[in-house]
């Protein structure tokens, strides 16, 4: 079938930062082109919740704005290495998105995110054949290599799209030195939305500031409301006519523009079908509304081997052993004995399941 999404006002835009301008049609064309994206990101992983799946929306949905002026970056000069790496791992939406848009993979693939046997993962995996040139890991995890792709090529200029929830994590402090300790051109492009998937980290760490980290660690450093387009493409362009590591951190909303998703921890998860439907009916794409609405949720293909249903996820079983663990401990001695501490990533690592037996232990983010 046809994607039910009209993807054609979408047009490719070649723009080289060393000239420092934008055309007034460029700008158009981009702000076009953003929104596309945008609604294509929301309909093709509001398919995966009717079917039944997760889908990691909003953070996708964020970053549009500054994917979309790399990838004209990209397309404008060749002193830019052609990869959208990204350390926040579940924002895969917008990887495949842009395969999509630049010819790699058909529109009509994004109609399979997440179903099984059909390569669009959860988070990115290596696949020249639908265009998707990095693998990820978990979330957090990627700035240290981006230093190696930076150190194998110091001709060019390496993005890096960050997050104020990736950013917590110990390697990228890190990263962040080495890559000032050797002038590594690597531009972090940094979403600091503040939701990650244990809360508002500027409710539950307070102090912490991506931002100041940053420059604490020696790196140029510029902020900017993301949505501010003007504003956004300019800090870009400083940033790689910038020799050395620079970070421009753009501060947002979690799914700006979004009724009943907009700066909620939700969005950090797959949009819900029904909002989706909402959205998109109110985009004019009845087609693709209609779609997400005739879908037919999906059940379990089969028997799970080698577990059961109240012990298939070894995250979810490491929270429930170490509160079994923390049982055999009298009561009056758990205080003084036991302190769980939230790495800000609750949910993923099975500290969730402790909060709920044990939440008087529990600190940080949504399990304090």
């Amino acid at each position: 079938m046809s994607f039910p999404i009209d993807v054609s006002p979408y047009q490719s835009v070649a723009i080289d930062p060393a000239q420092g301008t934008i055309t007034p049609e460029q700008k158009e064309q981009l702000l076009k082109n953003i929104q596309i994206v945008r609604d294509t990101i929301v309909f093709y992983t509001a398919i995966a919740d009717a079917r039944g799946y997760g889908g990691h929306t909003g953070g996708a949905y964020d970053i549009t704005p500054e994917v979309i002026i790399a990838d004209a970056f990209m397309k404008g000069s060749d002193r830019f290495y052609p990869a959208f790496f990204d350390e926040a791992g579940h924002r895969v939406a917008i990887q495949y998105a842009m395969a999509a848009f630049n010819g790699d993979m058909p529109f009509e693939k994004l109609l399979h995110y997440r179903a099984p046997g059909e390569g669009l993962y959860g988070h990115p995996e290596l696949d020249a054949r639908l265009g998707i040139k990095f693998a990820s890991g978990r979330l957090g995890h990627m700035w240290p290599f981006v230093n190696g792709v930076a150190l194998a090529h110091p001709e060019k200029v390496v993005f890096l799209f960050g997050s104020d929830g990736a950013q917590q994590e110990g390697d990228d402090a890190e990263a962040a030195r080495l890559a000032v300790a050797r002038d590594l051109n690597v531009k972090l492009i940094i979403d600091d939305n503040n939701v990650t998937i244990a809360g508002h980290p500027r409710e539950y760490l307070k102090g912490y500031d991506v931002a100041r980290t940053l420059a604490g660690h020696g790196l140029t450093v510029t902020e900017c409301d993301g949505e501010d387009f003007t504003r956004l493409f300019a800090q870009m362009v400083n940033a790689v006519n910038t020799d050395g590591p620079v970070a421009v951190v753009n501060r947002r909303p979690m799914m700006p523009g979004i009724a009943g998703m907009e700066g909620q921890c939700a969005g950090h998860d797959v949009i819900k079908a029904a909002v989706a439907i909402e959205y998109l009916e109110a985009r004019g794409h009845q087609e693709a509304a209609d779609y997400i609405r005739n879908i037919e949720k999906i059940g379990k293909p089969g028997p799970l081997k080698g577990s059961t249903e109240e012990t298939c996820s070894n995250r979810s079983e490491f929270g429930n052993i170490v509160s079994d663990i923390i049982d055999t401990i009298p009561a009056e001695e758990r205080a003084a004995r036991v302190a769980v501490i939230d790495s800000d990533l609750e949910g993923s690592t099975g500290l969730k399941n402790i909060s709920k037996r044990h939440p008087d232990l529990c600190f940080n983010g949504g399990i304090q």
